[in-house]
Parts: structure tokens; sequence; C-alpha cells
């Protein structure tokens, strides 16, 4: 996945379907990214923070976009984590999510 995008590095991270819910989503467009934000020009090193809606995923790369950033995803939070086991083995999708994916 080629941008211009600045990067940044998201730890302790989880995927909702928006910033006031208290519920998890699979990881794919549409939905948001909650984490720590590492490499961030304005956002202080650590900071928890809810990003704007992914655009496009790319899971074997562990990048998530939204309209103006690229996310590299460290470590998945506890609770997420748990919550992915739970949901159990799903329907594999391509590798690369949203507009402009290869097909």
């Amino acid at each position: 996945m080629q941008t211009q995008k600045p990067s940044v590095k998201l730890e302790d991270w989880a995927v909702v379907p928006g910033p006031n819910s208290g519920s998890y989503q699979a990881l794919r467009p549409g939905n948001f990214l909650v984490g720590r934000a590492f490499g961030h020009q304005r956002i202080e090193k650590g900071k928890f923070i809810f990003t704007s809606p992914i655009v496009r995923v790319d899971t074997q790369q562990r990048i998530a976009e939204t309209k103006n950033t690229c996310y590299s995803l460290g470590e998945a939070s506890y609770e997420y984590k748990a919550w992915s086991r739970e949901q159990g083995p799903r329907e594999q999708g391509p590798r690369e999510q949203g507009p402009g994916a290869a097909a």
C-alpha cells in the first residue's frame, strides 16, 4: 500500500463501530480505530485516540488507512484480542480492503 499520508504507530488498539460505542467490530473499512498513538506530529506520545473512519486495510502489512493518516498496527488490546478469539474463524476476505484495492 503506497501513500503520502503521515504514518502513525498504534498500540493497544481495538476496532469500534463509532466513537461512542462500547462494542468491538472487525478490522474493515467504515469502522474506527482506538488506541495509543506514537509518532504523530500533533498528538502527545502514547495518547489514547479515536481515528476517523477506516478507508482501507492491508492485514498482511498490518496497516489501516483513514482519510488523512496511515496507521501501522502494533499489538491489539488484550480485550480486543479476547473478543476476536470469541468470534471464531470468519470467512476470509481479501488481504486489502477498501476503495482502489486490487480485486
